[in-house]
């Protein structure tokens, strides 16, 4: 028996929520393909471990401009695009709640309505949380245990426990594999159903394209 430990963009949904939300933000404008573009790019170098997570969170934010209520809008939209393996096997998410902990560089408020549709509880949840000022982000919150300690930190809690099981990270990017490498998971899988990082590939023990496979080899062990 595991304790599956998933990241949420990319892997569970088929997009990067905070490239999303930027993306809505600059509706109509006439730079907007090329401000997205450059964006994304950023976000792609955190994740392949190029520019540390922190960094790459951090030049995105600065840039960021919107309100409390287009943040809404995204996460709903969000929902609607659960990577297709993952709404095959959202039966597999509902009968192993208990199990699966959703860890990710992202934000609460645009993960939350997925977590609902898959059936995971809230507390089950690690991530940021937006701060606000006269309903719009201006930042993150300093104050969450994601803020505080990354996903290191966080895994590292989880396997802390009373009654501590095999960890499992299965995710996309570069901070996933860092939980491995500081011996806080047992394994490390590479889910690349939506993006093939190369440098994130290469440092997996495990590669699988789908939630097929990943079940395959849970079931293998």
């Amino acid at each position: 028996m595991y304790l599956l430990v998933f990241d949420f963009d990319s892997t569970l949904v088929s997009v990067e929520g905070l490239d999303e939300l930027f993306a809505r933000s600059l509706t109509g404008h006439p730079e907007q393909a090329s401000r997205i573009q450059a964006f994304r790019e950023v976000t792609d170098l955190g994740m392949a471990g190029t520019i540390s997570a922190e960094e790459s969170l951090n030049r995105r934010l600065a840039i960021l401009d919107v309100d409390r209520a287009t943040v809404d809008t995204v996460a709903a939209e969000i929902r609607e695009k659960v990577t297709p393996s993952v709404a095959k096997h959202a039966s597999f998410f509902r009968e192993n709640a208990k199990r699966i902990h959703v860890v990710s560089g992202g934000f609460e408020e645009l993960i939350q309505p997925t977590l609902g549709r898959l059936g995971l509880p809230l507390s089950q949840l690690h991530a940021h949380r937006f701060q606000y000022s006269k309903g719009r982000v201006v930042g993150l919150d300093p104050t969450t245990a994601m803020a505080r300690g990354g996903k290191v930190g966080i895994v590292g809690a989880l396997g802390s426990g009373s009654e501590p099981m095999p960890i499992w990270i299965v995710g996309d990017g570069a901070t996933d594999f860092e939980v491995k490498e500081r011996g806080f998971a047992e394994r490390f899988v590479a889910f690349t159903e939506n993006r093939w990082r190369e440098p994130v590939v290469a440092t997996a023990d495990h590669v699988v394209g789908s939630m097929d496979e990943l079940l395959q080899l849970l079931e293998d062990g």
